[in-house]
């Protein structure tokens, strides 16, 4: 009897390290494939600090993070990434270059929400476009019947 729950043991184990192995493989590949993400446009000193929040309020700190703050000589440098459900992903040159170029142009000074189109290289959005998006704000809870057209997500 024991020999059979060794066995069965043994054979459950294989199957969920096989099952491991396959979504981690699954994962990588999901990663170097051309996704699109929307979130808020963040520059990395300033990200540094909301990443380490909960999600809800890292969120909400991205959205209240201003155009002229991400414009400051030292934030700019930094260089520019996506903060989307509470992570924060850091953009290759090019996405800075976008960034920093939709960040002069929008008329915007916070809650710059954008789409960004790319693929993932270890921690870096390889960024192939960057647009801006409408922003439905820090999530606000009301009525439907509050709700205006201008609130509406768009996608």
């Amino acid at each position: 009897m024991r020999k059979l729950y060794v066995g069965l043991f043994a054979s459950l184990f294989f199957l969920a390290s096989a099952s491991v192995l396959a979504q981690d493989k699954q994962d990588k590949m999901d990663m170097s494939t051309s996704h699109t993400m929307k979130g808020y446009l963040v520059d990395k000193m300033c990200a540094v600090g909301m990443a380490k929040k909960a999600p809800d309020e890292a969120m909400a700190k991205a959205a209240k993070h201003t155009k002229s703050c991400a414009l400051e000589e030292s934030c700019q440098e930094s260089g520019f990434g996506l903060m989307s459900g509470g992570m924060w992903y850091k953009f290759d040159d090019n996405g800075d270059k976008l960034a920093l170029a939709l960040l002069k142009k929008t008329e915007k000074e916070k809650e710059i929400m954008v789409s960004v189109t790319g693929t993932h290289d270890g921690d870096i959005f390889k960024v192939t476009s960057l647009k801006e998006v409408k922003s439905n704000g820090a999530k606000k809870t009301t009525k439907p019947a509050e709700t205006k057209q201008g609130d509406m997500k768009m996608d």
